[in-house]
């Protein structure tokens, strides 16, 4: 074959060949690899390979997070979640037909009430209200009521003779207000002037763009950093040294909310009865039926080998099914979706957790995540007095009519507004929270069998 100089690079980028000094490099038609690729070649977008991969980590808050585009203003975010519409009271204690609560009963005179020991089960009349945790009950049944402490449903019934008046005082639930604050990222960028050659200059459809490799790189390691941040990011305590000292404390994550009013477990999931505690826990929590799981390496193995298990070949075993299988057919081993007990659980491979520089790192790779899982769609929140719909994970960002703060870059020096210092640079800026609603239909999972104690 005889010699071919390509017009156009393996990046695909069309090289200008003389610029005739008339490029000057601005912040409007600065332009990174990956929105070139995005916005002209998107056939381009899996040949943006660096040695160890480009090292964007970015793919689990964009897919998992809501966009709704609602901004805030003040430094925290506020919504709140109505709790049970039943009052369910365990460890309660009786006392003859005096009834001990270990929290508020809310009951009324000629309530109606239903009590299990865990063996049998009993109803009672309220005839007295003692106080906010202590009532008289009497019981609807010849006999005594259980000595040992019971768990009483306190939203059963009601009955009144004819002519009776009826309650005068009504139910009122009060929600319960959740809170998350501003949290502020930056990053830095700087070059001296002398070495602004390093610059490349690509064709597009809408005219030339420039863009840097360092600048580039600097901006992915940004876009990683507020990911992290959002996922993993602990507010510092009050009292901790790094508060004391005046530095900001920072958001809570998606991570510690789940950790703090969701769920968690220790281990891996590695049967079919795991999944169904898994979906047992939904229908205790609320009305979520469908959950997907972002895993590790390791963890998606042990669900290909849960789910191989069903479609046993050994004798006796069980089988859910068969595929017409052909010479031509790849075998796909993996599982992209179960479904048990009435719950939809999806899988999906998440690299953060296997990169040796992030959670894969040595010791990291023990007591980091094994899943996280999410639900699906949309729950309802109390907001400024109205009830909204929201999704379960949103992502908000600080702005209003005069400024929008969820990613402030500047140019400066020969890339924009003229310094003083022979250098250009340039600065990034992001001010979000994360807003978690309905944290009790999440779920976190740790690989280490004791992290949860």
């Amino acid at each position: 074959m005889s010699y071919d100089l390509r017009e156009n690079n393996l990046g695909g980028l069309s090289v200008i060949k003389d610029t005739n000094n008339e490029l000057v490099a601005t912040p409007h038609n600065f332009i990174n690899l990956y929105d070139y690729a995005m916005h002209y070649q998107p056939e381009l977008i899996p040949d943006l390979v660096y040695a160890n991969g480009k090292g964007s980590i970015l793919g689990f808050l964009r897919a998992t997070a809501g966009s709704t585009g609602r901004g805030y203003e003040s430094d925290m975010i506020q919504h709140a979640e109505v709790n049970r519409l039943h009052n369910s009271i365990s460890g309660v204690t009786i006392v003859n037909n005096e009834f001990s609560c270990p929290k508020p009963h809310n009951l009324r005179v000629n309530d109606v009430i239903k009590l299990s020991d865990g063996e049998n089960e009993y109803q009672a009349i309220v005839s007295q209200i003692v106080s906010k945790t202590k009532f008289i009950a009497l019981n609807d049944a010849v006999g005594a009521f259980p000595t040992k402490a019971v768990t009483v449903n306190a939203d059963f019934s009601s009955r009144f003779l004819k002519g009776d008046k009826g309650f005068k005082e009504g139910r009122h639930w009060k929600p319960t207000i959740f809170t998350n604050y501003s949290h502020i990222f930056k990053e830095y960028y700087g070059i001296s002037d002398s070495d602004l050659a390093h610059r490349t200059w690509i064709n597009t459809p809408e005219g030339p763009r420039w863009f840097s490799m360092e600048m580039e790189r600097t901006n992915t390691l940004y876009d990683n950093k507020n990911e992290l941040t959002f996922l993993t990011h602990e507010r510092a305590d009050d009292n901790a040294e790094s508060t004391k000292a005046g530095f900001a404390q920072g958001m809570n994550g998606v991570i510690p909310i789940i950790e703090t009013r969701g769920n968690i477990s220790n281990d891996f999931i590695e049967s079919v009865e795991d999944l169904s505690n898994m979906a047992l826990r939904l229908k205790q929590q609320g009305t979520c039926r469908e959950l997907t799981l972002w895993m590790g390496h390791t963890q998606m193995a042990k669900i290909r080998k849960l789910a191989s298990s069903i479609n046993a070949s050994f004798v006796n075993g069980s089988n859910y099914g068969a595929f017409n299988n052909s010479k031509d057919m790849a075998l796909n081993l993996d599982f992209v979706s179960i479904f048990v007990d009435g719950v939809q659980f999806h899988f999906v491979s998440w690299a953060i957790l296997d990169d040796p520089t992030l959670l894969g790192a040595t010791n990291f790779d023990k007591t980091s995540f094994a899943y996280v899982a999410v639900p699906s769609g949309n729950t309802f929140v109390t907001e400024n007095g109205n009830t909204v719909s929201k999704p379960y994970l949103e992502l908000r960002y600080r702005k209003n009519n005069l400024v929008n703060r969820e990613k402030e870059v500047k140019f400066f020096g020969k890339f924009g507004q003229q310094v003083e210092d022979d250098k250009s640079y340039v600065t990034y800026l992001t001010e979000g929270t994360v807003d978690l609603t309905a944290a009790n239909n999440f779920f976190v999972g740790r690989k280490s069998d004791t992290f949860y104690l």
